[in-house]
């Protein structure tokens, strides 16, 4: 199941958020971040990318930002057009997208 979201960020940036979750929609296999924001150094959003699979999907917003800060400031990285509350919403919107496509097949079946 694959969930997407797209956020604009004020000032016009975009990002965008897919997440992969495994067939039983049990934990997270993958997630891939975009968008016409920048990222310093630019392999660290495998870094973030990373941290966003190994999080427990009922994990807030904020303990997610929360996160992406202490990774962001423990590897000196610097987002630009974009922040970790940002990336926090998207992620969880696409979460929540991913979810909600595992319970609809289930429900057409009834």
């Amino acid at each position: 199941m694959q969930g997407v979201h797209t956020e604009k960020v004020p000032g016009g940036k975009l990002v965008r958020v897919k997440v992969d979750l495994n067939p039983e929609g049990k934990s997270i296999e993958n997630v891939q971040m975009h968008g016409d924001f920048f990222i310093h150094p630019e392999e660290f959003v495998e870094d973030i990318e990373q941290l966003l699979v190994n999080l427990d999907q009922k994990d807030s917003e904020e303990s997610i930002s929360a996160a992406l800060s202490r990774l962001i400031e423990e590897e000196s990285a610097e987002l630009v057009g974009v922040t970790p509350e940002t990336i926090a919403k998207t992620f969880k919107t696409a979460l929540g997208n991913a979810l909600a496509a595992k319970v609809a097949p289930e429900q057409q079946g009834q």
